[in-house]
């Protein structure tokens, strides 16, 4: 996974890849913390931040091992 790509998810269909985190932790202190309900990938969840009205970026998120 790498910033830039796409990726349907469920909850919010195509979303762009901004961020790629290795720790959950650093991830919810940033801000992301939407669940997209993604769940094709075995080691990333992709979670999404708000930034305004009707505006969100999204953050591919490694998950603990």
């Amino acid at each position: 996974m790498k910033i830039g790509d796409s990726i349907y998810t469920p909850r919010f269909c195509t979303c762009r890849i901004n961020e790629v985190i290795e720790d959950a932790h650093v991830a919810y202190e940033a801000g992301y913390r939407e669940p997209t309900h993604y769940d094709d990938n075995p080691d990333y969840d992709i979670l999404g931040k708000h930034i305004g009205t009707n505006r969100m970026v999204f953050a591919a998120v490694k998950k603990p091992s």
